[in-house]
């Protein structure tokens, strides 16, 4: 959703319109960039050492320059340009003052976070300065740098949207609430400090968070927030943990396979290859009784193994296969209902995102991970198929066009180049020849040499569009790892993580442990958008399933389905409105057909979860663990 451009004379005085569009212009530049030379690094990286068997020993440590630049200046300018990662359903319903004075909320806890973060930056900074980068020998600060520049630029943005709401009290009546929320937290830092109090913190903290996310603060402002308050009302870590978490929350060079498997799936989209892909599904399964509503489920089974994002996958089928559905008479609620459900099964087929992130927080193999997911992929796909052939069959829905060989067989050739992204990535990493970074530099060339053709019709300025919001949304989502991991190491620091670990294990049947826990984690990703759902659960849960003996590549898959089943469940899944929009369709409509969709998506689950050998059997056949 992009932002509101009403006029506003106090942005044209105190900040200047212009300048500070010239502003953001220059970060996005910087961001695409940084990402393009990235993706030329490790590519010639990975190339060098498979030619000659001898790679560039200083692309790690360039990577990890760069992706501090792509995570702490793209969420920024994601933030000025876009809503998303943020729930706004609530914002949405409300009008006048009540709407400002809660926007309000949400952009005094941002720039709140980020003051904290600055007020730590100097003493994080100074060790920075002293530290050097292993092979390039240079100073931490080149890396570090970027934080504190995106902490700024995060800060001055959210005051140029609070700007824009100034006018009718709205602005200091958010202040006012933030202001007496901060003094609770004052008082309750006294009561830690000085007068005994032993209430568990978090229960504490839960308020301000619910709160945060009503009043539509992106998400991972919102996890940096908890670990921010639980350390300023206990002390029990300097506050320099704050940015140093945020920091090393992106050190991992296998994070940069997400804003590289997001610049794949947008070339495909932009050069015309997903809809050839998607008309090829329809062509050979659209004659079936509700045969658009099938190969809706069956294309984006396909093309979430290109894009790997959820929010990619409605956007592109979404676009596509709306009108010829409507041409044959389906309502858009039910449109928009397939659309959501199968997104939801979506998570699980690789290169699946949630899978990167997960891969990275656990000690799961990532190869093991994207092996293990098609399977299951599978049951939850087959399971929305018979739903949608019993709905069909009961509302009078017919085929779409007759089926023709010719025109089925002659739609192939055209779809080839754009399977060859998922063939390169798990080709790669499950045959050993890259890891999934080097992967995802592997498909972005690929795709830049398949999709030529296309990208020249295109143009360069939907090019450039295309790797802007690829490159921007990656960096947002680098963030909420990175915020995730101060939430962490908060959760860690009070021991909350293990006691609700200890919980779950007391409960020595597999069948109950299975049940709550998937329980949990579909209102953990109702209540959260999936990147944090799976980042806050997975040390929470995986140990738990571990200790009681469930295989932990098995629980993985079916956290990953959990959390993505309850992001996409209405009533308050954020997935579940953006189907909605996509889909142009009305949402209590749309609610009720989604009902027997999510029963068919939680029998799937509950399939893959009573029998391990669905999601072992393949990678233990490859010899993957």
């Amino acid at each position: 959703m992009e932002l509101s451009t009403r006029p506003s004379p106090f942005i044209d005085v105190i900040w200047g319109r212009q300048a500070m569009n010239r502003l953001a212009a220059a970060v996005e530049i910087l961001v695409v960039a940084a990402l393009a030379v990235d993706v030329a690094l490790t590519f010639t990286s990975t190339l060098l050492r498979y030619v000659l068997r001898h790679d560039l020993p200083w692309a790690p440590d360039a990577s990890s320059i760069l992706i501090s630049v792509i995570t702490f200046l793209g969420a920024p300018a994601f933030f000025r340009r876009s809503r998303s990662l943020a729930y706004t359903a609530l914002l949405d319903h409300l009008h006048g003052l009540a709407r400002d004075a809660m926007e309000a909320i949400g952009l005094w806890t941002v720039i709140a976070v980020c003051a904290v973060a600055l007020g730590a930056y100097p003493a994080f900074l100074g060790v920075q300065l002293h530290q050097t980068l292993p092979v390039l020998e240079i100073s931490n600060l080149y890396k570090a740098i970027w934080l504190g520049i995106g902490l700024i630029l995060l800060a001055l943005f959210a005051l140029e949207r609070l700007a824009r709401l100034a006018g009718n009290g709205g602005v200091m009546l958010g202040l006012v609430v933030a202001m007496a929320v901060a003094a609770a937290m004052a008082a309750l830092q006294y009561g830690y400090a000085h007068a005994g109090l032993e209430l568990e913190p978090f229960w504490t903290i839960a308020p301000v968070l619910v709160l945060a996310f009503l009043a539509g603060t992106p998400i991972p402002i919102i996890l940096a927030l908890g670990g921010t308050v639980y350390f300023i009302i206990t002390g029990d870590a300097p506050l320099v943990a704050v940015p140093s978490g945020l920091q090393y929350g992106v050190a991992s060079f296998i994070l940069l396979a997400i804003p590289f498997f997001m610049i794949a799936g947008a070339l495909m989209e932009i050069s015309g290859m997903a809809k050839r892909l998607i008309d090829m599904v329809q062509d050979w399964v659209g004659h079936w009784t509700g045969g658009l509503l099938i190969a809706e489920v069956v294309a984006t089974y396909i093309f979430s193994g290109i894009s790997g994002s959820k929010a990619a996958d409605m956007a592109t089928i979404g676009a596509v296969m709306k009108t010829p559905v409507r041409r044959r008479g389906y309502p858009a609620s039910e449109f928009a209902a397939v659309l959501c459900a199968s997104a939801a099964m979506s998570e699980t087929v690789p290169p699946s995102l949630a899978m990167l992130i997960l891969g990275s927080v656990t000690s799961l193999s990532i190869s093991a991970l994207f092996v293990a997911g098609i399977i299951p992929a599978v049951v939850l796909a087959l399971a929305l198929i018979v739903a949608v052939v019993l709905r069909s069959r009961r509302r009078g829905w017919t085929g779409g066009a007759p089926f023709r060989w010719s025109r089925a067989l002659g739609g192939i050739p055209g779809s080839i180049p754009a399977l060859g992204v998922p063939v390169i990535v798990i080709g790669g990493i499950v045959g050993g020849v890259a890891s999934p970074t080097e992967s995802g530099s592997l498909a972005v060339v690929y795709g830049l040499v398949a999709a030529w053709k296309g990208l020249r019709a295109a143009g360069a300025g939907p090019f450039y569009a295309a790797m802007r919001d690829a490159a921007l949304t990656a960096g947002m989502v680098l963030l909420m790892v990175a915020a995730a991991n101060v939430l962490a190491q908060a959760v860690m620091v009070d021991g909350l993580g293990t006691a609700i670990g200890s919980a779950l294990g007391s409960e020595h049947s597999r069948f109950g442990f299975l049940a709550l826990s998937m329980a949990a984690l579909i209102v953990i990703g109702i209540l959260l958008e999936g990147f944090p759902a799976v980042l806050i659960a997975a040390p929470i849960f995986l140990p738990a399933a571990t200790h009681i003996g469930i295989d932990p590549l098995q629980f993985g898959i079916l956290l990953i389905m959990a959390t993505g089943i309850g992001v996409m469940m209405p009533p308050a899944g954020i997935g579940f409105y953006i189907a909605c929009t996509v889909g142009d369709a009305p949402m209590n409509p749309t609610m009720r057909a989604s009902v027997t969709y999510n029963f068919c998506l939680l029998i799937g689950l509950a399939i893959v979860a009573a029998v391990p050998a669905l999601t072992l059997w393949l990678p233990h056949l490859l010899g993957l663990h």
